[in-house]
Order: C-alpha cells, then sequence, then structure tokens
C-alpha cells in the first residue's frame, strides 16, 4: 500500500502523521516541493510539480528519513516527460534536469518512484534516461546523457544532441514559478485569442485563459512573467539551432525518424513559451491604449508593440498549426484531452490579422 503525504498539513510537515502508519506501508512523497526559488528577482517556493527545479526538496528528505526511522519504504512522485508548467505535449526535453533529479534520487536511498500524473505518461526519451538510473551502481549524469543520445540518435549526433538539451534545460530553469500555474496560457499557447477589447472573464483552472493577465501573473508583476518567458524563448531557440544539426548527422531511418519527432516537439515548446510573452505584453499594451493618459509617443511606443506581437502570432500560429498537422500529440493531456486543434490555430491566424488590418487602424486615427 502507498501511502501519499498529498495534503497532509496544508503540504507542510507531518511527523505525527508518519509516526502513526501502519508498519507495512510505503510513504510517497512529491520530490521537489518545498524548495525555495527566485526567478526575475521574486521569491517563490515550490508547491506543485516542477521539472524546472530538481529535486529532491526538504519537505520530501525530511518525511523519508523519518520513515525510514520507521522501517518503511519510501517512494518519490515525480513528473519526468511533463508538468502543468507546460503538459500541452508529451515530454520537454529538459534532459540535464530530469538526469540531475534522478542523480539526486540515487543519492537520497529511495525505494521507488512513481513518474506521471494525469500527464507525462507517453513513452519518451525522458523516461529512457530515467531507465538508465536503475543499474548498480547508478551511472553519472554524463553518462546516461551520452547512452541515451548514442541509442536515438548515433554517436555522431551527441554532441550536438547533449548541448541541445544543456540548452533547454538552462533555459527552462528561468520559468516563473509562482505564477498563476493553473491559469496562465502555457498549455492553450497561441490558439489563445488575441482581444482588441478587455473580455472581463476570468482564466479557469486548465481551462480558457481569456485575457486576464492579473490572474496569470500570480506573485510576479505582468512584466516580469513576460521578460521570464523571453528569457526562455531565447534560451531555448538557441537549443534548436543545435539541435538542428542532429537531423543532418543521423545515420539511419530510425535514428532520423526519432530526431524529426523529437525536433517537431522542441519546436512546439519553443512556440509555447514564445505566446505567452507575447499575450502578456500585448494585453498591457492593448489596456494602456484604451486609457485616456497617454501622450502621442506613449500612445506609438504601445501600437509599435501591439503590432509587432500581432505579426508574430501569426507566424507562430503558422509554424505551430503545420507540426499539429505532423504530430497528433501536440496538444493534448489526457485529463483535458485536447486544448487546441489545427484550426483553432487557422482562427488564431484570423484573429491577429483582424487586429492588425481594422484594430490597429483604428487605433492609428485616433493619435
Amino acid at each position: 500500500m502507498i501511502v501519499w503525504d498529498w495534503g497532509w498539513k496544508g503540504h507542510g510537515y507531518a511527523p505525527d502523521i508518519i509516526a502513526k502508519l501502519p508498519e507495512s506501508v510505503c510513504l510517497m512523497s512529491v520530490s521537489e516541493w518545498g524548495i525555495p526559488i527566485v526567478r526575475g528577482g521574486v521569491a517563490s517556493t515550490i508547491g506543485e510539480y516542477s521539472m524546472s527545479t530538481v529535486g529532491p526538496g526538504p519537505r520530501a528528505l525530511r518525511h523519508w528519513s523519518l520513515a525510514k526511522k520507521r522501517g518503511l519504504k519510501t517512494i518519490a512522485k515525480v513528473q519526468v516527460n511533463c508538468t502543468w508548467e507546460l503538459s500541452a505535449l508529451p515530454y520537454l526535453p529538459v534532459m540535464n534536469l530530469v538526469a540531475q533529479h534522478c542523480n539526486n534520487l540515487a543519492k537520497a536511498d529511495i525505494d521507488g518512484l512513481m513518474l506521471s500524473w494525469t500527464l507525462g505518461g507517453y513513452p519518451s526519451p525522458n523516461l529512457e534516461l530515467v531507465k538508465q538510473f536503475e543499474s548498480q551502481p547508478p551511472p553519472t549524469i554524463q553518462q546516461a546523457l551520452m547512452k541515451v543520445a548514442t541509442a536515438r540518435y548515433g554517436k555522431k549526433a551527441v554532441p550536438d544532441v547533449l548541448d541541445a538539451w544543456s540548452k533547454f534545460s538552462d533555459a527552462f530553469t528561468e520559468f516563473p514559478f509562482g505564477l498563476g500555474l493553473y491559469v496562465a496560457p502555457m498549455q492553450y499557447g497561441p490558439s489563445n485569442l488575441l482581444y482588441p477589447e478587455p473580455t472581463g472573464y476570468r482564466a479557469t483552472m486548465i481551462g480558457f485563459p481569456y485575457d486576464d493577465v492579473k490572474s496569470w501573473q500570480g506573485k510576479y508583476p505582468a512584466e516580469v512573467i513576460a521578460s521570464q518567458f523571453e528569457k526562455i524563448a531565447n534560451g531555448w531557440q538557441s537549443g534548436l539551432d543545435s539541435f538542428r544539426r542532429v537531423l543532418k548527422k543521423t545515420r539511419t531511418p530510425l535514428q532520423h525518424a526519432n530526431a524529426r519527432k523529437d525536433f517537431r516537439i522542441a519546436q512546439a515548446a519553443y512556440l509555447h513559451f514564445k505566446t505567452v510573452a507575447n499575450q502578456v505584453r500585448f494585453t498591457l499594451a492593448r489596456n494602456a491604449l484604451l486609457s485616456e493618459s497617454l501622450n502621442s509617443s506613449e500612445r506609438e511606443n504601445h501600437i509599435s508593440v501591439v503590432r509587432a506581437v500581432a505579426a508574430n502570432e501569426i507566424q507562430i500560429a503558422k509554424r505551430l498549426f503545420t507540426l499539429t498537422r505532423q504530430d497528433s500529440r501536440i496538444g493534448f493531456e489526457a485529463s483535458n484531452h485536447y486544448y487546441y486543434f489545427p484550426l483553432d490555430l487557422v482562427e488564431k491566424v484570423i484573429n491577429c490579422e483582424c487586429i492588425l488590418n481594422d484594430w490597429l487602424t483604428s487605433q492609428t486615427r485616433q493619435q
């Protein structure tokens, strides 16, 4: 029987409960909970599944220690494919973070892992990486990464694969955990429309984000949310440049097919990150334009932001449309099913064209 300490004392420490558990059960804790972080100058604490932060954290370590003293077995609840940080893809290629987490857990001497929730159970290179750490003694992080990279893409591609994975992982550590994790537009990505007028709707849990930036931002200023997702996107783009070289260095049909599939997933991740920054900047600029307190220079600056974002969102939606037609896994999560369909991205292009050709023209006339 697995006993999970989810919610005990508000996700706090619960030594008294552990002391009363039957001797035959296994105690499971979410590995990364309780880890303090600072991102974009804002302090936060991990309180949900996170791949951008590597566990185990203080809560899990303390609970496992107490359980071991009683002779109980211990299990880490982890997410190694994806999390609510971005659940619209079957896996995120942040392999260095996954390997570091597995390495840390091996040192923690726990008895088992639970590897997914409703999200994150799809067969993936990430799960192949976790499997490497079953061996005794476990491999080093570099050995595990190289073994998966070689098996999946071939020896010649390994340096570029490792470089891409490292850049993806570094970029993802900028994720502003502590934002409205369930309501911000990471999952719906570019399918979320740009609204020329405030909707007045509140974003819903793992539902439509609308234009509710106040809920999206959580404990972060909106500008920090935009800048953090731009950091992720910029770093991720550098990783894509490295991964693009992998496509030319595979040797067998299977290796090339693996590289093409994984490159599509990595591209889709970039588009989801980039669009979050765009949507925040658009909504802030729109709100400013609808106010009556701007001088002509300020107004022109905000119009430039709207114009640039709408044009970029058209390119993002078109690219993601192509990717979704090539890979039906994109946009899907088991408990929510499809966040968007390809035609939702067609609608987004039309939406942005209306912003550029109609609404923005009317705003320019008001100058």
